[in-house]
Formats: C-alpha cells, sequence, structure tokens
C-alpha cells in the first residue's frame, strides 16, 4: 500500500524503472514488478522520473529510446488521468487543439498511404501533396519552442523534457522532408521514411497531450499572470548623444539586422523585432537560458562560443548558410567592460543576399 500511497516513493520506483531501462531493455517478470506503479503512474510523476534522468546529460538524444519504452510502460496510467480542461482561447487550449489536428491529419495521411500501397501505386503524388501542405506541423511545434517552452522553463524546475522533445521535433520535420525529396525512384526507401515520419509525429503528439500540456498547464496555473514589461528608462544617454525610449525602439524596428543580448548569465535580456526578423523570438524568451533557445544538436555549439568568450580567448564567432534561398550571415560578439569584464554576448542576423550580389559601386552624387 505505501507503494501507491506515498507519492515519493512511487516517483523513486519510476525513476529506477527507468534507470533500468536506460541499462538496458526489462523483461516481463521486472515489468510486473513495477506494474503497479506504472500502470497509475500520473503525468506529473513520469515527468519527475523523466527530469532525473534528463537533467543531468548535456545530449538528451541518448536517451530517446529508453524514454520512448518508459512511456509506453506508463500509457495505461496516462491514459486513464482525466486531462486539464483548458480556459477558452488560451494558449494551451489553442496548442491543444492544434495537436488534435495533427493527430487527425496524420491519421488521414496513413489511411491514404495504405490505399496507394494496396493498389500498389506508382503515382505518389496525391500523399506527397498533403504532405507538402501539411504547414500546421511545423507551426506548431515552433509555438512549442517560442510560447509554451520558455514560460514552462521559468514556472518548473523540472523542464528538461523539452530539449528532447525539440530534438525529436528536428527529426520528424526531417522526414517530412525527406519524404518530400522523393524522386521516383526507390519504392520501398520512400514507404520506411514515410513511417518514421509518421511514427515521430505520433510520439510528440502523444506526449503532448498527455504530458507536456498538462504538466506544463498546472506550472503555469501557480504562477502569477505577469503584464508586458516596463522599460526602466525614458532616455538612453552616451558621451556620443541621447535618445528617448520611442527613438531607439523605432531605431531597432528598421535596422538590416536582428539583435539579441545574452547576459553573462547566459540568458536572453534584449532581442530587437523588425519585420523582417530571420529566426522567430516571442517575449515569452526574455529570461530564458540562450541553450535552451537552440534545438539540441546545436547547443554544444553555442556553449562553446560562450565559454570561449568567459574566457577571453575569442571575442567573436560567424556562421551562415542558405535558408529558403537567402544567404544568412549570423555573428556573435563578446560584449566587455572597459576594463574586460565579460557582460554578455551579442548576436547579430542579417538577410546578406542583396549584399552577396552588389558589384561595382553607386556613389552619392
Amino acid at each position: 500500500m505505501e507503494l501507491i500511497h506515498n507519492p515519493d516513493h512511487r516517483i523513486e520506483q519510476l525513476k529506477h524503472y527507468l534507470g533500468l531501462l536506460c541499462s538496458g531493455t526489462t523483461d516481463k517478470e521486472t515489468y510486473l514488478r513495477y506494474a503497479g506503479v506504472l500502470e497509475s503512474a500520473t503525468a506529473f510523476e513520469a515527468n519527475s522520473a523523466l527530469e532525473s534522468i534528463l537533467s543531468a546529460t548535456r545530449d538528451v538524444t541518448v536517451y530517446t529510446a529508453a524514454v520512448a519504452r518508459f512511456i509506453r510502460s506508463v500509457g495505461k496510467g496516462l491514459e486513464s488521468q482525466s486531462l486539464p480542461r483548458y480556459p477558452q482561447y488560451s494558449l494551451f487550449a489553442s496548442l491543444d487543439e492544434e495537436n488534435r489536428r495533427i493527430v487527425r491529419y496524420m491519421e488521414d495521411l496513413q489511411t491514404l498511404a495504405k490505399e496507394l500501397q494496396k493498389q500498389k501505386s506508382a503515382d505518389l503524388s496525391p500523399l506527397l501533396e498533403k504532405t507538402a501542405s501539411f504547414h500546421l506541423i511545423k507551426e506548431h511545434y515552433a509555438r512549442l519552442q517560442n510560447e509554451l517552452f520558455p514560460l514552462f522553463e521559468k514556472a518548473s524546475t523540472e523542464h528538461s523534457c523539452v530539449k528532447l522533445m525539440w530534438a525529436i521535433q528536428d527529426t520528424a520535420l526531417g522526414f517530412q522532408k525527406e519524404v518530400l525529396a522523393y524522386g521516383g525512384k526507390d519504392l520501398g526507401a520512400l514507404w520506411k521514411v514515410f513511417g518514421q515520419f509518421y511514427v515521430q509525429v505520433g510520439i510528440l503528439s502523444y506526449r503532448e497531450q498527455y504530458i507536456l500540456l498538462p504538466v506544463a498547464y498546472r506550472a503555469l496555473s501557480t504562477q502569477q499572470e505577469v503584464g508586458p514589461m516596463q522599460s526602466p528608462f525614458k532616455k538612453f544617454v552616451s558621451r556620443t548623444g541621447a535618445l528617448s525610449q520611442e527613438e531607439l525602439e523605432r531605431i531597432f524596428s528598421i535596422l538590416p539586422f536582428d539583435i539579441a543580448f545574452i547576459g553573462s548569465d547566459d540568458r536572453l535580456k534584449f532581442y530587437s523585432d523588425p519585420p523582417h526578423r530571420i529566426f522567430v523570438r516571442t517575449p515569452e524568451v526574455i529570461g530564458r537560458l540562450v541553450q535552451n533557445c537552440h534545438p539540441p544538436k546545436s547547443v554544444h555549439t553555442v556553449q562553446a562560443i560562450l565559454d570561449s568568450f568567459k574566457e577571453g580567448r575569442e571575442d567573436s564567432a560567424e556562421f551562415y548558410l542558405v535558408m529558403k534561398g537567402k544567404f544568412i550571415h549570423i555573428q556573435y560578439y563578446a560584449v566587455r567592460s572597459t576594463d574586460g569584464e565579460y557582460l554578455g554576448c551579442m548576436e547579430v542576423t542579417q538577410d546578406a543576399t542583396h549584399l552577396r550580389s552588389l558589384t561595382g559601386e553607386k556613389r552619392l552624387p
């Protein structure tokens, strides 16, 4: 009875079982020893167990398989819980509705795929067109990453599950691209990739419905609503001039590049928000660890840059890439006080496509 009624004991049991899964697969006998707590586990208990391993590693993806087996093991408990009734028009209600639409869309895609396989049809254009028009999945994942994840991280100390979800989101979108890149040659390979796409999206939808949204909702419901941030100054004054708050804000809004400033504690303190911003930002990310603002596969690079700035080994870093036909130039600068103290890092991102195309000269008359 203690196992059933003692919350701490229950979580410890779940952690222990998860630890066994991380060491390797378990047999039926082992499962049965833990069945009582596994089959009655709540989203909050499962999340606490997951936190114990995901928070202790830099690369959460090493536990992808173990976490999947664990969530399958607690599935009966998760599905028996009463899901929250999210307030109408709230962020949670909106995300929940989008997630349910994704589930229905994927079911339709799967039905279509099975029909085409049964017919042994060589014309896969209906499937490819339907997959290509599935814009909601990318938009939904972006909303989670930029709206919910930052709020959840601020409200709860047990939020490491979002790192793994982000990594799986990238994987799912990668499989979607592979499906759309089908060139009509290896049909078997296409069905294999489509199957992976279907599975990964399904994994994410399930975890969102039964773990992420309920846990984040309870964490955030205990927090007081925070209104718009108030600026601590009305005027910016320096030895080279002065600007009103409105002038400064309008200047930032028309600069031909995006700026973000990360403080010495690695938390985002400011970002400019011009209409041409390349990477999405929302006010919820203010105060968020910059490591959590990047997909897991990029975190080690971000950390290496910050470490080199803090240790004084480097003062800048540069990256460039082609994205949607645009040449994107990204620079990081160490910001230091006059006596050399590290104050933070400034990120400058610019669509340099036009600049790259310029030739010759165009002078003022």
